[in-house]
């Protein structure tokens, strides 16, 4: 493309599972206008999503960071600014759309501004080109979805997919051998909320269970928020093992090596759909429903009132359903 053609921002600030939810709508916007130049601004861990998917350029602001440290804001955002000032994008979808991210499209002299009408979080006034009222309640993919049709595009396939790098996919075949043991149970017991964690007892037990039943390996997934001393009932069973410290795309190609994932509503049940896994998530409310490239490989346990409230039987009947239906199906 020529310096002088069309620039575009993509802008989510959304987090890791959001991004992931992100991927029809985004990758809509660049199929419809292949001579554009796209730019991905997005949140610190949704920026590896997007780059997982294909996207470059990727530009990562780390929004909860500037929100726990108004001095880290005050250096961040200005520069921020100037380096989309500097860029002249033309247009700026905002698919997420806080105040700030509105803010930040109109200050950074973008003429054509799209973005979610989220109807306490947006800005309106700083919108060009208003999509549809937005539906909280709507499932968010396709709430994403809605935001392009000012441009007129339609995003007709709505399943996230994500497919790890060679590099990644070698490392996660290092760690798991899936070829020399028994098929693999993943766990993913951590949330960034301590809202929608499931207890780690309740894990505990359901991976005993499994064990009594299945003849499996466990690798539980281990991300910087996890408690481990909460967790030692669980990493203390036979045939558990824990991985800490992947990467993004070390994490999505090893959820792949797995035959069912079961996970608290959080990224990695994104993630894990993404790859193709079959995914038990527990808790997770239909607007946010991890989006299966299999059919009916998402089975979502659903809580009365908090994550909490699910029982171990209901749980590890869904696992088991997920985990025969793979046996029968290959």
């Amino acid at each position: 493309m020529s310096p002088g053609g069309a620039k575009h921002l993509l802008i989510h600030f959304g987090q890791l599972g959001d991004a992931v939810m992100a991927l029809p709508a985004a990758l809509a916007l660049r199929q419809a206008h292949p001579e554009a130049a796209l730019t991905v601004l997005a949140s610190r861990g949704g920026d590896a999503i997007f780059r997982l998917a294909g996207f470059d350029p990727v530009w990562a602001a780390d929004r909860a960071a500037w929100k726990r440290s108004p001095i880290r804001a005050a250096g961040g955002i200005p520069l921020l600014l100037a380096r989309l000032r500097h860029a002249r994008f033309d247009l700026s979808v905002d698919l997420h759309s806080f105040k700030e991210t509105n803010l930040l499209a109109w200050a950074a002299g973008i003429p054509q501004r799209v973005a979610m009408l989220r109807p306490t979080r947006s800005w309106p006034r700083f919108i060009t080109h208003p999509p549809p009222p937005d539906d909280p309640d709507a499932r968010l993919l396709d709430r994403y979805c809605r935001v392009l049709e000012p441009l007129g595009i339609n995003v007709t396939d709505r399943v996230p997919r994500l497919t790890p790098p060679p590099e990644a996919a070698a490392c996660a075949a290092d760690l798991l051998a899936p070829s020399a043991a028994a098929p693999i149970l993943g766990i993913c017991p951590g949330a960034g909320h301590p809202g929608r964690r499931w207890p780690a007892a309740n894990f505990a037990a359901l991976a005993h269970e499994f064990q009594q039943q299945v003849p499996a390996r466990i690798a539980v997934f281990l991300g910087p928020e996890e408690n481990e001393a909460a967790l030692r009932p669980l990493l203390a069973l036979s045939g558990v093992e824990p991985l800490r410290g992947l990467s993004i795309p070390q994490l999505a190609a090893a959820l792949a090596l797995c035959r069912v994932v079961v996970t608290n509503p959080t990224g990695p049940s994104h993630i894990a759909a993404a790859v193709a896994a079959r995914v038990v998530t527990l808790g997770e409310i239909p607007a946010f429903d991890p989006v299966p490239v299999p059919p009916g490989a998402v089975f979502p346990v659903r809580a009365r009132r908090e994550v909490a409230d699910i029982e171990v039987p209901a749980a590890l009947a869904a696992v088991l359903q997920l985990w025969n239906l793979f046996h029968f199906s290959v």
